[in-house]
């Protein structure tokens, strides 16, 4: 009986690893978000928050079109090298804004 009680062990190993990694990654997630959000700034950080941070590039998402276009044309430079510093560790490479209702 022995050999049936492997798998469900492994079974149970596995969910708890996907626990464990989920809750990581939402961890990670909300600590990025309150960075962004000291980093942005009170007027811009009301109107956003990361969305994700995949393969180096770190997606924000915008909820006002002023505020998009300013992200894009005038503070995407200075916010980067600012969120580089503050996450070394997470090599961030880059800022995506996207628009949100």
């Amino acid at each position: 009986m022995s050999h049936y009680e492997q798998p469900s062990r492994l079974g149970q190993l596995l969910q708890r690893i996907v626990r464990t990694k989920g809750l990581a990654e939402q961890t990670s997630g909300q600590e990025l978000n309150e960075i962004w959000k000291a980093a942005a700034g009170e007027r811009v950080a009301a109107r956003s928050h990361v969305r994700r941070l995949r393969s180096g590039v770190l997606v924000i998402a915008v909820s006002n079109g002023t505020i998009l276009e300013e992200l894009r044309s005038y503070l995407q430079h200075e916010l980067l090298v600012t969120m580089q510093q503050r996450n070394p560790e997470r090599q961030i490479k880059s800022l995506k804004f996207i628009k949100t209702r």
